[in-house]
């Protein structure tokens, strides 16, 4: 036991550095963010799940409370762990706050583990306190509150690790590990997904290139096939369904890249910090009120990783191949932050979804981070340099790490009244159906609209994705339902599936005829067959990993063999 604390003592320390950074995180109930949806979100997963609708694509009362398909859209990974830990929780604030946690200390363990690999145990302890304590990550947590970035950052040390695991060794096991956090980094931020996609590729050629193995590179790809697979649920409506949703709404305006680069200036020598928003600074305008340094103790650390790049060369020049190749990557990324690249940004037309080139900080924070332990690599008084650089970067970057400010606000609060109305308001433009030719002025007051006729509507209830109702129609009545359209949403008037119309009205809110009497009145909404053929290449991705994870079991193969040669 104490061999094992000695061996690892350095990354218990930066596991309490790490730890202590979320001290205002339990400091009060809750605190300000700019993404302030992540309760909400959550509240609507758990609707979604003890409504029986999995995976959960529809959300109720987002988009003003007429619903709208978030989760066929935003990567929803996180608010799945996020209901595991509600439903022993039971509190939506508290499980939130377990979400930014998991990730931000998950962030530190994977990098310490990614990083151990080639700088050793005192190297990987470096590696991950830096990248815990990049000024960046103390954005996306307390300042943004970018869940989905968060996750990203975890997942992007983890799925290189695992890329290592199964360079060193060849096996089914290191395949599946690959494959899973994969699809995780997938279904967690598709955004911070398309900005490692080029990373991760490069990386795996340059490995091939070095083993010159073809068993690798059939398990690379089937690693990320079955990653794929596993993600499909996801991924594929994302990205074939992306014309049913008001998609343009989130690259135009405050939301283009155009305006949002950032000069030198702001990414390597202004320390000033602040909680506002990212703006395109003009003479006598207003300022940025946000920061994207990269940070002085990381750039003093880069350079430093240069020099033993230098040093080493000779011993080991694999290793500094890798210094030099990380240094080109975080040269490349700050300059995709620089308005200079703004011919890159036009040219390859999915980089709008983007929005912001500063989120390119996250290579920047992650391989600044990664070289930082080579530092560790010089030889001479290793312990005192160990301390110099921590100590360094605690001092200077620890102050970042708080929230504007703190909210003293339980569940019921605010879940109700004007914070309820404020996060339903705040989502209205995210993933607005197609059929909608404008986002509505207020929220849904009503479940429906009689429009014409006598109708006496009566026993209405309705879930997450589905609506029930009898109605008692003296005349021949038209009644609008407070539900956008989308496909495939299909109603059935006693049994029989009817048409309705939504392009009427420009919420493309979903309207049915009725004929005098009484009638029984259902709706519900279907997968289309992208979403059908999503979910079930998940299924056989999950069958194929369940069985590719017992087969190299020994109980297995003696079952396998006994009944073999019974049957023989």
């Amino acid at each position: 036991m104490l061999n094992l604390i000695k061996l690892h003592k350095e990354f218990i320390l930066g596991l309490v550095l790490t730890l202590s950074l979320l001290g205002p995180l339990f400091s009060a109930p809750y605190f300000s963010h700019h993404d302030d949806v992540q309760v909400i979100r959550l509240n609507q997963m758990d609707k979604c799940i003890k409504d029986g609708q999995f995976p959960c694509r529809w959300v109720p009362d987002l988009g003003g409370l007429y619903g709208y398909p978030l989760f066929n859209y935003y990567a929803p990974l996180p608010y799945y762990f996020g209901e595991i830990i509600y439903l022993f929780a039971n509190n939506f604030i508290f499980s939130a706050k377990i979400m930014f946690a998991f990730s931000f200390v998950g962030s530190y363990i994977f990098m310490y583990l990614l990083a151990s690999k080639f700088w050793g145990k005192m190297g990987g302890a470096v590696s991950a306190i830096f990248y815990s304590f990049a000024p960046y990550h103390a954005v996306d947590f307390y300042v943004r509150g970018a869940m989905g970035e968060m996750w990203g950052l975890m997942l992007f040390p983890a799925v290189l690790w695992a890329v290592i695991k199964l360079y060193e060794r060849i096996s089914i096991g290191n395949l599946l590990l690959f494959s899973i956090l994969l699809a995780a980094l997938i279904s967690s931020h598709n955004l911070s997904t398309m900005i490692f996609l080029p990373i991760l590729v490069l990386s795996l050629v340059i490995l091939y290139f070095k083993k010159r193995s073809q068993r690798f590179l059939w398990f690379s790809l089937g690693s990320i096939f079955l990653g794929i697979l596993l993600s499909s649920f996801y991924l594929l409506p994302m990205l074939v369904e992306k014309n049913l949703v008001h998609v343009e709404t989130t690259t135009y305006g405050y939301f283009s890249y155009t305006e949002h680069f950032k000069g030198l200036r702001k990414v390597i020598f202004d320390r000033s910090w602040g909680w506002g928003a990212s703006v395109r600074e003009v003479p006598g305008g207003e300022r940025d009120g946000m920061s994207f340094q990269v940070g002085w103790i990381h750039l003093l650390a880069w350079g430093l990783a240069l020099f033993s790049a230098k040093l080493i060369w000779k011993k080991n020049k694999w290793l500094s191949l890798i210094i030099i190749f990380s240094s080109i990557a975080i040269t490349l990324s700050i300059f995709m932050i620089h308005p200079r690249s703004v011919w890159i940004w036009n040219f390859i037309d999915p980089l709008k979804f983007l929005q912001f080139p500063w989120r390119f900080l996250q290579l920047v924070i992650f391989f600044i981070s990664f070289i930082a332990g080579s530092i560790m690599l010089l030889e001479r008084r290793k312990k005192e340099l160990f301390l110099t650089l921590v100590i360094a970067v605690v001092l200077f970057n620890f102050s970042f790490f708080k929230p504007e400010k703190y909210l003293y606000v339980s569940d019921s609060e605010y879940l109700t009244g004007i914070n309820w109305d404020k996060q339903i308001k705040r989502s209205i433009y995210d993933y607005l159906p197609i059929s909608a030719k404008e986002p509505p002025a207020e929220l849904a007051t009503e479940n429906y609209q009689i429009l014409t006729g006598d109708t006496e509507i009566s026993n209405f209830q309705e879930g997450t994705n589905w609506f029930k109702f009898q109605a008692e129609v003296d005349s021949h009545s038209i009644i609008r339902l407070s539900q956008y359209y989308f496909p495939d949403w299909k109603i059935f008037v006693d049994g029989k599936e009817t048409n309705f119309e939504y392009k009427d009205n420009t919420l493309g809110l979903m309207t049915i005829i009725l004929g005098e009497g009484q009638h029984n009145i259902e709706g519900r909404l279907f997968d289309t067959p992208v979403r059908l053929i999503g979910n079930l290449l998940t299924i056989l991705g999950l069958a194929a990993t369940s069985l590719l994870f017992i087969l190299p079991s020994k109980v297995f193969r003696k079952w396998f063999l006994y009944y073999k040669n019974r049957i023989s």
